[in-house]
This record gives structure tokens, sequence and C-alpha cells, in this order.
């Protein structure tokens, strides 16, 4: 797994599209849509995805993320529950490393996916 340090990261995150970074909070759990305090954060993950994407030429692929990236690939499939699911709401176009990967993708409804917090009623 690659090193980076902490500032390449949040200087990164200006490398984010802002219309991505407007969209999705960055301390919404994605699968419960509750606010909380994550260490690495949803525009951290992302800014990983942009830099190591600036690096190949193309969004990296779980095998890529694995090899070359900072975060492990698990820290992206908890938080939202597939990796490339993760690399499609940062606004990239994911690459799938096999066909069921592909399948396992297709099977996600991004729509159900919280962007922003939950509204207290």
């Amino acid at each position: 797994m690659g090193r980076h340090a902490v500032e390449d990261y949040v200087e990164y995150i200006e490398h984010v599209p802002a219309e991505i970074r407007e969209k999705v909070h960055p301390d919404v759990d994605p699968l419960t849509g509750e606010k909380t305090s994550f260490r690495l954060n949803n525009h951290v993950l992302f800014a990983e995805l942009y830099l190591l994407n600036e690096r190949f030429g193309s969004p990296p692929t779980r095998v890529e993320m694995t090899r070359s990236g900072a975060f492990h690939v698990g820290v992206y499939e908890d938080r939202f529950e597939e990796y490339t699911v993760c690399v499609e709401i940062a606004g990239l176009e994911p690459n799938y490393h096999s066909p069921e990967e592909r399948i396992r993708h297709s099977q996600c409804d991004i729509d159900t996916f919280y962007l922003q917090p939950k509204t207290e009623r």
C-alpha cells in the first residue's frame, strides 16, 4: 500500500470537484445517513481516488488501490458496501477488476445511499 502524508489529502481535497464535495457530506455514513466523525472522512477517501486517478490516468481498480493506495480497499467497502460504488459516487467511472465485481456493483442501488445526513423529525 502507498504512503502519503495527511497533508497530501487535506491539500488534495480541493482536487475533488466542488459539485461532488457539495453533493456528498464529508461525515455522512452512506449506509445509515447518520452524521458521524470518521477518522477518514468521505472527502479524504475521494481525494485518494483522485490522486491515484491522476497517477494512473484512470480511476484505480481494487487491485491498484490495494497495491498503491494509502487506504485499504476494505475502508471503502465498509463505508460504501462496494469499492466501485465509492468510485462512482466520487464522480469517477469505475474500472472493474473482474466480471464478478461488475455484477456486485450492478446489484447496489446507488440511489439508496445517503449523500447527506438524515434530517431529524
